[in-house]
C-alpha cells in the first residue's frame, strides 16, 4: 500500500469516527434542547389555563386561545396531590389522515365549585423533528464536503511536502550497477529529507567505489592468473612425458586436475565480471534446439561411459533474443551439472516449449538448502564440487530477466531445473 493511500485511509477513518460520534452528540444535544423548549412552552400554557380555572367557578367560563389541541376531562376525586406528567404521544390528523407526534402535559386541577378536571395540553413535534432532520442533513453534507476538500488538500500538501522524498526514491530505482552513475541527491528544505539525501550520496559513492574495486580486482585476477596456470599445465604435460613411477604419476595427475579446476574458476569469475559490466550486447535470435544438441554432443563420451539415458522433447521454438555465447554457456553449464551430478544408469530429461526450459536428472540429495544452490562457490554435492557453474546460470537468467527455479524430489531422486523465459524475449 502506498504511503499516500495509507495516510489518507487513516485520515478518512479518523474523520468519519469523529464526525459520527460528533453527529450522535449533536443529535442528543438538539433533542434535549428541543424537548426542554417544548416542555417550557407547555408549562407556560398549563399555568395560564390553571390561572383561568382558579378564577372561574366552572370551566364553562374559561376561554382558551391556542393553536394546539387541549383536552379537559372531569374526573372523580383523585385522592392525591395535583402533579404534572409529561409524555410523548401521537394524535390522529383527520384532515391529512395520518398520526403526528406530540408532546403532552397532563395535570389534575380542582375548580372553585369543588369539581376535579384532568387537563391535557399538546405541543406538536413535527416542526422540531423537521428542524432536527434539516440540521442533520446540512451536517452530513458539510461532512462530505469537508472530507472531499480534506482529501484533495491532503494529496496536494502531501505531494508538495514529499516531493523531495519521491525524487530521491526515483533516483534510487533508476540506479543500476550494470551502468553505475553517481546520482546527486538534491538538498531539501525538510531537515529529515536533507539528511537522508546526504546519507544516500555517501552510500552511492561507496557502493560504486567498492563495485569498481571488485571488478578491477576480478579482471586483474582473471588476466594475471591465467599465465602462471598455463605454465603449470605445460610443465605438468612435460612431466607426463617423463618416466614416472605410479606415485609420481598420481601426483602429477592431481596437479593437472587442480590446475584445470582453478583455470575454470578464474574463467568463470571473469565471465561474471563481464556480465556485470554489461559487455554482452550482441543480441541475436537463438535457436535453442540446435544449441542443446551441440552441447549434448560435447558430453557424449561421458554420457555413454556412465550409461545415462537422455530424453529431449521440443514442443515449439521459444522466441529468445540474447547473446549467443551466453546462451551456449547457459546450456553448457546446465548439461554439465546434470551429467556431473548424475548416477550410473541415470537419466537426463530436457523439455522445451515456447515459455520455458525444463531440465531434470537423477542424482543424490545435494544436502544444502535450495536457496544456496545458486550462490558462488556453494557445494553442489557430497563430492565437493563447487557450484560456480550454477551461479553463472543464475547470473545469466537474471541478466535477461528470466526466472530459474530448482526442486529436488526425494520420491525418484530427481533434480529439476525450470527456466521461465521473460515475456520480453
Amino acid at each position: 500500500m502506498k504511503l499516500l493511500t495509507k495516510t489518507t485511509l487513516y485520515f478518512v477513518t479518523i474523520t468519519l469516527v469523529v464526525f459520527f460520534l460528533g453527529g450522535i452528540g449533536l443529535y442528543v444535544i438538539m433533542q434535549n434542547l428541543v424537548e426542554k423548549e417544548v416542555n417550557n412552552e407547555l408549562y407556560d400554557r398549563i399555568h395560564f389555563v390553571l390561572n383561568e380555572v382558579y378564577q372561574t367557578p366552572t370551566l364553562k367560563g374559561v376561554t382558551f386561545i391556542a393553536s394546539e389541541p387541549i383536552e379537559i376531562e372531569k374526573v372523580e376525586n383523585p385522592h392525591r396531590a395535583p402533579t404534572f406528567e409529561l409524555k410523548d404521544t401521537v394524535l390522529f390528523n383527520s384532515v391529512q389522515r395520518f398520526y403526528s407526534p406530540y408532546r403532552r402535559l397532563t395535570t389534575v386541577v380542582r375548580s372553585k365549585d369543588g369539581d376535579y378536571y384532568r387537563i391535557s395540553i399538546f405541543k406538536s413535534l413535527i416542526a422540531s423533528n423537521i428542524l432536527i432532520e434539516r440540521v442533520a442533513l446540512v451536517t452530513t453534507l458539510m461532512l462530505l464536503l469537508f472530507i472531499l476538500l480534506a482529501y484533495f488538500l491532503n494529496r496536494y500538501i502531501f505531494g508538495k511536502i514529499w516531493a523531495d522524498f519521491f525524487d530521491s526514491l526515483h533516483k534510487i530505482q533508476e540506479f543500476s550497477l550494470s551502468n553505475p552513475q553517481k546520482e546527486a541527491f538534491s538538498p531539501s528544505e525538510i531537515i529529515e529529507f536533507d539528511e537522508l539525501n546526504r546519507v544516500l550520496n555517501k552510500m552511492i559513492d561507496k557502493i560504486i567505489n567498492d563495485y569498481e574495486g571488485v571488478k578491477e580486482f576480478t579482471g586483474n585476477l582473471s588476466h594475471e592468473v591465467q599465465t602462471p596456470l598455463a605454465v603449470i599445465k605445460n610443465k605438468t604435460d612435460l612431466l607426463f612425458q617423463e618416466s614416472l613411477n605410479e606415485e609420481q604419476f598420481k601426483l602429477a595427475g592431481s596437479i593437472y586436475s587442480a590446475t584445470n579446476r582453478l583455470s575454470e574458476i578464474v574463467r568463470s569469475l571473469g565471465l561474471i565480471a563481464r556480465i556485470d559490466k554489461n559487455q554482452f550486447t550482441n543480441l541475436t535470435s537463438i535457436d535453442l534446439e540446435s544449441i542443446i544438441k551441440e552441447q549434448l554432443e560435447n558430453f557424449d563420451s561421458l554420457i555413454e561411459s556412465r550409461k545415462i539415458k537422455v530424453n529431449v522433447n521440443f514442443e515449439n521454438r521459444p522466441p529468445l533474443i540474447m547473446d549467443k555465447n551466453l546462451a551456449e554457456i547457459l546450456i553448457n553449464n546446465l548439461i554439465k551439472n546434470a551429467v556431473r551430478h548424475n548416477v550410473e544408469k541415470g537419466f537426463i530429461n530436457i523439455a522445451v516449449n515456447g515459455k520455458s526450459l525444463q531440465m531434470s536428472n537423477s542424482g543424490e540429495d545435494p544436502g544444502i538448502p535450495t536457496e544456496e544452490l545458486f550462490e558462488q562457490f556453494s557445494r553442489a554435492s557430497k563430492e565437493g564440487y563447487m557450484g560456480i557453474g550454477l551461479a553463472i546460470v543464475k547470473k545469466i537468467t537474471d541478466y535477461y530477466g528470466m526466472k530459474i527455479t530448482y526442486e529436488y524430489k526425494n520420491q525418484n531422486s530427481e533434480h529439476k531445473f525450470v527456466i521461465i523465459f521473460s515475456q520480453n524475449h
